[in-house]
């Protein structure tokens, strides 16, 4: 494990997951529902979708603070220790790398389109992206201590921008307009809700990461939910007002609206760089795993990720990854269902397997992934994760002598 106590404050936990939710997803879902929703419709949205996310987010917090476990570790004793770090954590890896690469590529263009517009700059999108790829993974490269240490800093600057860019705004703006605000769609507040859990999930998932270094697991679940809650309500909201003011759902257009070229940059760069952070070292200690490898080389793996995110938006080939990483992100929330059916309802009382493969949580696994590929529901996300908890109690009732295991 990292050199860091395992002491952390719920306020300390509570800014790193200030610091994941404050991002451009958050405002982007805001952005997104008001097309379809009223703005009363889509807080309760949000209210509803974060809270399914904190429910098996705090429950896994709970085993990780346990056993101070990240997520590959927690996996291992239903997906075995081969199965977990194969399977949980190239998953978890490749999937960072990508979103990594997407979301340093958003604040390389916001970058060099500022510095172009305010200072008549030319900066290539490239060279800003790789700028801004290095700084991002080298605050993640050196551990949990910078990652909470970047939020103390940035959480506090995202929000005086925000908030100022959202008066700026409002300025001639009647309140009511917003409020009276009808959409020309309609969608349903269960599809609202499962576009909330398919945006957010892969963060419950990962969440064992940082809130095993919490002091209890009660620490934990009250930073998470501290931190998280209050944070996508306001930026959802945010989102929301703005895209209603302005008149367009692209949140980069609505900012460079504002007028503020500066604060504009400012704000998506903060955003983008404490999310991204976790993005990497999330995927370092995912590849970590993958390769057997041991905790010190954490922080080469966490720089490999970022280096290759960064390269693939450099060299101008990113938008084909992007629909690699939703499908790889759609495949991670299942994995919260084994781990939860496993610890809460399993018989087990070791806190790792001894099998290779534990085929029992890998075939349920494949059942959730399976509903959320080939369903159409509106709340195929939710139900993976539901479906594949549910085949693992049952397919452990059914074969309670590990018949579908492999024993290296």
């Amino acid at each position: 494990m990292e050199n860091t106590q395992n002491n952390e404050s719920w306020y300390s936990v509570a800014g790193i997951w200030f610091g994941c939710i404050a991002s451009l997803p958050a405002l982007l879902i805001g952005s997104t529902l008001i097309s379809s929703m009223s703005l009363f419709e889509a807080i309760i949205v949000a209210v509803l979708g974060y809270s399914f996310v904190l429910v098996f987010l705090s429950l896994l917090s709970i085993k990780a603070v346990q056993f101070r476990f990240n997520a590959v570790e927690l996996a291992q004793r239903s997906f075995g220790e081969t199965g977990a770090k194969v399977i949980v954590g190239l998953i978890i890896g490749v999937a960072s790398m990508v979103w990594f690469g997407v979301q340093t590529n958003i604040a390389g263009v916001s970058f060099s389109k500022v510095m172009d517009e305010a200072f008549n700059v030319h900066f290539s999108v490239a060279a800003s992206s790789l700028l801004w790829g290095m700084i991002m993974v080298l605050t993640a490269v050196f551990g949990f201590k910078y990652v909470k240490w970047l939020n103390y800093i940035a959480v506090p600057c995202i929000l005086i921008l925000i908030i100022y860019s959202l008066i700026v705004t409002l300025d001639g703006v009647s309140f009511n307009k917003i409020l009276q605000y009808v959409p020309q769609q309609k969608m349903s507040l269960i599809k609202g809700m499962g576009i909330v859990v398919g945006l957010i999930a892969v963060g419950g998932v990962i969440s064992p990461d940082y809130n095993r270094f919490a002091k209890t697991p009660k620490t934990a679940v009250v930073g998470a939910v501290a931190g998280m809650l209050p944070a996508a309500v306001a930026f959802l909201t945010i989102g929301a007002i703005l895209a209603i003011i302005k008149g367009t759902h692209d949140i980069v257009d609505i900012f460079a609206q504002i007028g503020y070229p500066i604060m504009a940059m400012s704000i998506l760069i903060l955003v983008t760089w404490t999310s991204n952070v976790m993005s990497a070292y999330s995927g370092g200690l995912g590849l970590n795993s993958t390769f057997h490898l041991s905790e010190k080389y954490r922080p080469h793996t966490t720089l490999a990720v970022g280096l290759i995110g960064t390269l693939l938006g450099v060299i101008g080939i990113l938008d084909k990854f992007v629909q690699v990483a939703v499908v790889l992100s759609a495949m991670i929330p299942p994995i919260a269902g084994v781990i939860i059916a496993d610890y809460y309802f399993g018989k087990s009382t070791e806190n790792k397997s001894n099998m290779s493969f534990g085929w029992i949580g890998i075939i349920s696994w494949l059942a959730g992934v399976s509903i959320v590929f080939l369903f159409e529901s509106d709340v195929k996300n939710i139900l993976g994760i539901v479906v594949s908890g549910f085949f693992y109690s049952i397919l452990s009732l059914l074969f309670k002598k590990s018949a579908l295991s492999y024993k290296a």
